[in-house]
C-alpha cells in the first residue's frame, strides 16, 4: 500500500490544533491572578480538596514517589524536543515542548499554584499588629528559650527509646489538623509519611530541609534532617498540603502544631524552629541553653558543614527568593522568619488553637 502524500500534514495539523490550546492554557494559568475570594471559595475550599484526595488515594499507598517519576517525565520529554529542535533546525519540535511546558504549568497552577493568591491567615484569624514589636519578640525568645531548656532532657530520653516512631506521625497529625480547619479550611487534608526523593542530593547540598511536590502533593523531606527537625518539618510540608502555599504560614502552623502535640519531641522540635526563626542575639552564654539543646545545636552546624555546598545553597535560595516573589510573597525567602510575626501577633485559645477573627 502506498503512503498517502497528506497524512504527514493531517499529523501536523492534529498535533497544532492539540498542541497549541495546551500553550495558551499553560500561558493563561501563569498569568491570571484569581481573586483571594475565588481561591477560598472555589479552589481551596472548593475543587482542590477533592484533588487531594484522588491523589492521597493513590499515592499513600505507594513506598516511593509519583511526583518524582512525573516532574523527570516531564523534564526529560521537554529536553527530547528542544534538542531535536536544534539537530533539525526546525521549530516544530520546539511547539512541542512549549505544550509539553503548558500542560505542566497548568497542572501546577491548577492543581496547587493558585493558592499563592490565598488571602493570608491575618484575614482570618485574630492578628493584632500591636502585640508585636521589640518587646513581643524578645518576650518570645525568652520563652523559647525556656521551653528548649524543659524539653530537651525530656525530648532526648524518648528519642533514645523510640527509634521507629509511628505512634508519634498519628499524634502529630491529631495535632495538626484542628489547626488548618481553625486557620481557614472547611475540609480533611489526607496526609502520610514523606516520600524518599531523588532530589535528596540536592536537598542535602543545597540546605533544602523538604518540600511538596506539587504536582503529586506528596511530602518529602531531606535524608540529613535530624531526629528533632523531623516533626516541624513533616508539619509544614502538610501545611502546603493544605493550601498554605505561603512559607511563613506554613511554618506558623507547624509551630502550633508541635506546640499542641503530646511527643516531647514535636514540641522540642517546634520550639528549637521557632527560636532559630527570631532574630539571634550578638551572643549566649553557655548557661542559656542546657547541654542537650548545646549538642542539638552542634548536631546542626557539624550536618551543615558536611553536606550544604554555600555556592549551590546561594544559588538555589536566590531563584527560590524570585519564584516567591513572582508568586506575590513579596519578601521572598525572608518570608520564612515572619513566623516570628504570626506567633506573636495571633493569640491562642484554651485548646492552644489560634483564635478566629
Amino acid at each position: 500500500m502506498s503512503k498517502d502524500p497528506k497524512e504527514p500534514h493531517r499529523r501536523g495539523s492534529f498535533l497544532s490544533f492539540v498542541e497549541l490550546p495546551a500553550v495558551v492554557a499553560g500561558l493563561f494559568a501563569i498569568l491570571w491572578h484569581p481573586s483571594s475570594q475565588w481561591v477560598e471559595t472555589e479552589f481551596i475550599n472548593g475543587y482542590y480538596p477533592h484533588w487531594q484526595h484522588a491523589l492521597a488515594a493513590v499515592t499513600l499507598r505507594l513506598p516511593f514517589s509519583i511526583g518524582d517519576a512525573l516532574a523527570l517525565i516531564g523534564i526529560i520529554a521537554v529536553a527530547w524536543r528542544i534538542v531535536a529542535a536544534i539537530r533539525a533546525r526546525r521549530l516544530r519540535p520546539l511547539l512541542d515542548a512549549l505544550a509539553i511546558a503548558g500542560v505542566y504549568a497548568l497542572w501546577f497552577y491548577a492543581g496547587w499554584g493558585w493558592g499563592y493568591d490565598r488571602a493570608p491567615v491575618q484575614t482570618r484569624l485574630a492578628y493584632d499588629s500591636a502585640r508585636v514589636g521589640p518587646a513581643a519578640i524578645d518576650a518570645l525568645r525568652t520563652r523559647a528559650i525556656a521551653e528548649i531548656n524543659r524539653l530537651a532532657p525530656a525530648a532526648h530520653a524518648e528519642n533514645a527509646g523510640d527509634g521507629e516512631r509511628a505512634m508519634a506521625r498519628t499524634m502529630l497529625r491529631a495535632a495538626w489538623l484542628p489547626v488548618v480547619m481553625r486557620a481557614g479550611d472547611t475540609w480533611h487534608p489526607h496526609v502520610g509519611m514523606p516520600k524518599p526523593t531523588i532530589a535528596a542530593p540536592f536537598m542535602d547540598a543545597s540546605g533544602t530541609s523538604g518540600f511538596l511536590n506539587p504536582f503529586s502533593l506528596e511530602s518529602q523531606l531531606a535524608p540529613d534532617l535530624l531526629w528533632f527537625e523531623k516533626p516541624f518539618s513533616l508539619a509544614h510540608e502538610w501545611s502546603h498540603t493544605a493550601g498554605y502555599n505561603r512559607e511563613d504560614e506554613a511554618n506558623y502552623i507547624a509551630v502550633i502544631t508541635c506546640m499542641r502535640d503530646a511527643d516531647p519531641i514535636a514540641r522540642y522540635s517546634g520550639w528549637l524552629e521557632l527560636f532559630l526563626y527570631l532574630p539571634p542575639l550578638p551572643h549566649y552564654h553557655k548557661s542559656t541553653f542546657v547541654p542537650q539543646a548545646w549538642q542539638d545545636f552542634d548536631a546542626l552546624r557539624a550536618r551543615n558543614a558536611h553536606f550544604v555546598n554555600l555556592s549551590l545553597s546561594r544559588f538555589s535560595w536566590r531563584v527560590y527568593d524570585r519564584y516567591l516573589q513572582s508568586n506575590h510573597i513579596a519578601s521572598g525567602v525572608q518570608n520564612y522568619n515572619e513566623v516570628t510575626q504570626l506567633v506573636a501577633g495571633i493569640p491562642l485559645d484554651t485548646n492552644g488553637l489560634p483564635v478566629r477573627r
